[in-house]
């Protein structure tokens, strides 16, 4: 077994992400300290851990950024999980002396909370790292291997990339099926679902998570993710006002296609 690199962990935050990191820790390292630091509990608990990871909604963990920093000494490292990377960035900037490295595990499910928690999350997803300027390389090779020992792959980059990788990889696929999702109800209604095949279900399968973490999420990458949404209704207008020819189809179908096949060679 390697040695953790760091001696404790403090996660707050106990839903999806924060208990799958919990569980995924332990399984790589049994006797490891990890306190888990859920509402209502004092983010001050946090003090004297090696690493804290903030495992709250983003617009939370922005606002636990004060809190944290006040109470964390120079030896510890604060990373985060949120799907956005240039506003806490940002944030931790700000604040001279905090050890911060963003951090955005690229992974979930449709349904949150801490009952859908998993050690084997991460297993094999990537793990992007966003460190600020100046951070010590041996710093983010600490918080790189935390990530691998969980089963993730590490990417560092900056925040600026990673919001714009996101919107389209991740940011748009959910706010799609959701749009999808919603529109198809609105047509078929009850007994339209009846006679749906399995195609309704594999693309609308996001449909069901919360908003309150997407309302975050776009509030933090609006001009990227507005870009990215004018894109996608072109697509669909261009389809829609070729609908008698087919060229909308013809298009946009061989270009899916191929970006099909290349996120396929990428698994």
């Amino acid at each position: 077994m390697i040695d953790p690199p760091f001696s404790s962990l403090a996660i707050v935050g106990a839903g999806l992400i924060g208990t799958s990191i919990r569980q995924a820790a332990l399984r790589a390292w049994p006797a490891l300290p990890v306190a888990t630091i859920d509402r209502g509990d004092n983010p001050a608990s946090a003090a004297g851990a090696g690493l804290v990871v903030l495992a709250a909604p983003i617009c939370a963990n922005i606002a636990l950024l004060e809190t944290i920093h006040a109470h964390v000494g120079a030896g510890t490292v604060v990373t985060d999980t949120g799907s956005t990377k240039r506003a806490i960035c940002e944030a931790a900037a700000a604040r001279p002396g905090l050890t911060f490295v963003g951090g955005h595990p690229m992974a979930g499910g449709a349904k949150g909370g801490a009952a859908h928690a998993r050690a084997d999350l991460f297993d094999g997803r990537p793990w992007v790292l966003t460190p600020g300027a100046g951070h010590r390389a041996e710093t983010v090779a600490r918080v790189e291997a935390f990530v691998t020992a969980l089963g993730g792959v590490p990417h560092v980059m900056t925040p600026e990339l990673h919001d714009r990788f996101a919107a389209a990889v991740s940011h748009l696929p959910q706010l799609t099926a959701s749009a999808l999702m919603h529109v198809v109800g609105r047509l078929a209604g009850d007994a339209g679902l009846e006679i749906a095949g399995p195609g309704l279900m594999d693309t609308t399968r996001l449909a069901g998570s919360p908003p309150d973490i997407w309302k975050d999420i776009a509030a933090t990458n609006e001009d990227v993710l507005r870009e990215a949404l004018d894109h996608l209704i072109r697509s669909l207008t261009e389809i829609r006002d070729t609908l008698g020819s087919g060229e909308g189809i013809d298009s946009v179908f061989a270009s899916a296609a191929e970006w099909r096949t290349a996120l396929e060679r990428s698994r």
